[in-house]
């Protein structure tokens, strides 16, 4: 159990520190409230768990000790709900429904369209 916990804290911790260099690259880059960091890293992290996933249905790639280092650690380490809910909540309290809901919307479709290509690419 201590080896699994120390396996997903450490896909997690490069999970994290990954989106944060990611995030704060874009937000450098495209000043304004609309999160396009969180955006851009919750899309690929959809694209990569389903990719992931992908591989381990087909057995062919994923052990136990890699699923649990790139699925609950790094993916789990990698994208964030909760930044996504504040902001959302945020876009809501700055006036900008339509940006909110736009996110909303794009950050459900898109990311359920993107988590099931990586899913048909992984098999």
């Amino acid at each position: 159990m201590l080896k699994n916990m120390l396996i997903v804290a450490i896909g997690g911790g490069v999970g994290s520190a990954l989106r944060f260099l990611i995030q704060e690259t874009i937000h450098k880059n495209f000043e304004g409230v609309t999160p396009y960091g969180t955006f851009v890293v919750n899309m690929l992290g959809c694209f990569l768990i389903g990719l992931f996933l992908g591989w381990v249905e087909n057995e062919k790639y994923l052990t136990e000790t890699t699923n649990l280092l790139l699925i609950s650690g790094f993916c789990g380490g990698f994208t964030t709900f909760s930044t996504f809910a504040m902001q959302s909540q945020g876009l809501l309290f700055a006036q900008k429904p339509f940006q909110a809901i736009l996110y909303l919307t794009l950050s459900v479709v898109v990311g359920v369209v993107l988590a099931y290509l990586g899913l048909k690419l992984a098999k």
